[in-house]
Parts: C-alpha cells; sequence; structure tokens
C-alpha cells in the first residue's frame, strides 16, 4: 500500500495538483484531475485504512477479515496499475 501512496504522492507533486492535507487528498486531487477513477479513489482509500489498523493497531484487527483483504482483494494492485499506467500514456 506504501508503493500506491508513494506513486500518488508523486503524480500530485509532479503535475503540481497542489500540497495535500494528509494522504486521503492525494486520491482526491488525482480524482478532481481525472487521472484518478473515482472507484479506485475509493478503493485505495479504503486500502489505505486497512493498512492504517495494521500498522498502527488502530483497534483490535480482525483475522478473518485481514485474510479475506488478502485472498480477494489483492487485485485492486493490479487495477491501480493499470489505471495509473493508463494515466502516464495519456501524459506522454
Amino acid at each position: 500500500m506504501q508503493c500506491v501512496i508513494d506513486v500518488c504522492n508523486l503524480l500530485v507533486s509532479g503535475l503540481r495538483l497542489g500540497l495535500p492535507a494528509e494522504e486521503d487528498d492525494l486520491f482526491e486531487k488525482l480524482e478532481r484531475a481525472s487521472l484518478l477513477s473515482t472507484q479506485m479513489a475509493d478503493t485505495v482509500k479504503e486500502m489505505k485504512g486497512l493498512r492504517n489498523i495494521l500498522v498502527h493497531e488502530y483497534g483490535h484487527v480482525d483475522d478473518v477479515i485481514v485474510y479475506q483483504a488478502v485472498a480477494t482483494e489483492l487485485g485492486d494492485f493490479t487495477d491501480f496499475k493499470k489505471e495509473i499506467l493508463e494515466v502516464l500514456k495519456q501524459l506522454i
């Protein structure tokens, strides 16, 4: 997930889309610039939320939820990669 945040940060910074106040602003800025779909922006926000729970222990970690996320949602990274590659192709 940190790589997704880093890519979004690089795009926002490189395209001068403004200074984000927090990580969610990265996704919103890319969405407003039509560089990230609304669905993908929502997805990465959810991914970031799970990451925060795991990394910062913002509550009790439910092993079942973590297992389900790993077993069924890894395709979100592939979908993110596809969207970002399309954005980069348009910018070149």
